[in-house]
């Protein structure tokens, strides 16, 4: 479930709405992407070591070999859409002829990040303080004198990300700016006064949205947190405590390759970060653009692929064929995101929310009523079974432990004054968190939850 702010005379100022699922849309055989791009209206992905595009109607077709197994990075000025594998080869795909050529330039230096700004391919170099670019909207031809340096602090560069009119040099402690201007030598300088001491920590996470963009990183002696950034006068820590628990339960070297995504439907906006361990569970956390700048305070949820604690499958996102499409981390499948599909790849999906303590004070509570308030009326289409219901049970030991399952029914198709309500819930000893959660493939959406309580022993 998303948050979504009321911006209109409503029931209630925060409503629960589920979110998108996923739909088949075409499949590059059975490995995952390592990363997507749209370029000139055509969708493009690497799966395994081949370069892939899917047009409108789902067609696929190969273009080449990408060398490495490591998630890519990608940038275009629209015809020409260059490829890095990190620590590897690069490659540029030009579309007019369908043609995907090796960088072979011999002044090109190993490379593990790339965008475009101002008719040049800028690149971070592997290795030290060094970021350099191509010749004039040629990705194949390099110069020697064009290298920049990031001098101001002794760390090693991470990524580059270009915003608007500036670009970001990204150490892992602390970030440079830079802007082009022009002139014969090299023509990225660095803006006086344009740095902050905040790094990245993965160089897959900086991704743009909306005038800012976002990123994994910290400073010296700092554990990760995410940041958004719109200029040069600094980023902004953007996640919770909680948040930033879960992610540094991941090392250091597992949060190097996490990766963003981000997208907007429905008029809400969303940037996500996925890690993957060995070790431990994989984890989606999803920062919800709107809802926190409505509401002034940072909004996150949780997407899983599956019914046990795992990330989302999703490796990508793109608008592309008026479409949001998504790339996929299990398998080779691209799909369709869409807030009019209710499950993913045919598989339910779970939607599940965990209230806040209800505490008085440690005194002991009386619940005596319970009713939440939703959509009621999106029953399931005839041949899919039973009606729709919500489950709730509860945890008074801070949800290390849950009460049996209640269930309700949400309401046959069309009846729409259908209500769910809970009664004689009990004593709450000193807290009580309650956990509302749905399955059934239909539009799900939470208006409101009330009670009726009262202190006593």
């Amino acid at each position: 479930m998303y948050t979504a702010v009321a911006r209109a005379n409503s029931l209630n100022d925060k409503v629960l709405f589920s979110s998108p699922g996923v739909e088949a849309f075409a499949t590059n055989g059975t490995l995952p992407s390592r990363g997507a791009i749209a370029m000139g209206g055509v969708y493009y992905t690497v799966n395994d070591t081949v370069l892939y595009s899917v047009d409108e109607d789902g067609v696929v077709a190969a273009h080449g070999t990408i060398t490495g197994s490591a998630r890519v990075s990608m940038a275009h000025n629209g015809k020409k859409l260059c490829i890095v594998s990190p620590g590897g080869d690069a490659y540029q795909y030009e579309a007019a002829t369908t043609t995907l050529t090796q960088i072979t330039d011999v002044d090109f230096v190993t490379a593990d990040t790339v965008v475009w700004k101002d008719g040049y391919y800028i690149f971070s170099a592997t290795a030290g303080d060094k970021f350099f670019i191509s010749a004039l909207n040629d990705p194949l031809t390099y110069d020697a004198l064009d290298f920049g340096a990031a001098e101001l602090f002794p760390d090693d560069i991470i990524a580059v990300h270009a915003n608007y009119d500036e670009v970001f040099v990204l150490g892992e402690n602390t970030t440079e700016v830079f802007q082009n201007i022009g002139g014969s030598g090299f023509p990225f300088q660095r803006i006086p006064g344009a740095s902050f001491e905040k790094g990245a920590h993965s160089k897959y996470s900086p991704i743009q949205w909306e005038g800012n963009f976002y990123f994994l990183g910290g400073g010296a002696n700092e554990r990760t947190s995410v940041f958004k950034a719109g200029g040069s006068t600094g980023p902004v820590n953007i996640s919770t405590d909680a948040i930033d628990h879960q992610i540094q339960l991941f090392s250091r070297t597992e949060i190097g390759s996490s990766y963003s995504f981000a997208y907007s439907i429905d008029g809400f906006s969303f940037v996500g970060f996925t890690f993957v361990s060995v070790n431990i569970s994989a984890r989606t956390f999803v920062y919800s653009i709107t809802a926190s700048e409505l509401l002034g305070r940072p909004v996150w949820l949780e997407h899983q692929t599956g019914l046990t604690a795992n990330a989302w499958r999703v490796a990508s996102v793109d608008f592309v064929y008026d479409k949001l499409l998504v790339s996929d981390r299990v398998d080779g499948r691209i799909g369709t995101l869409s807030t009019s599909v209710y499950t993913e790849y045919g598989s339910a999906i779970i939607r599940e929310k965990v209230t806040g303590p209800l505490k008085s004070n440690g005194e002991s509570l009386f619940v005596h009523s319970m009713e939440l308030t939703d959509d009621s009326g999106q029953g399931l289409i005839s041949g899919q079974g039973s009606d729709p219901v919500v489950m709730m049970d509860f945890s008074d030991d801070g949800a290390r432990t849950w009460s049996n399952e209640f269930w309700r029914n949400s309401g046959k198709m069309g009846e729409y004054g259908r209500r769910m309500e809970w009664r004689r819930l009990g004593r709450v000893p000193a807290h009580r968190v309650w956990r509302f959660r749905a399955t059934d493939p239909v539009k799900t959406t939470w208006i409101k939850l009330e009670a009726e309580i009262s202190n006593g022993y």
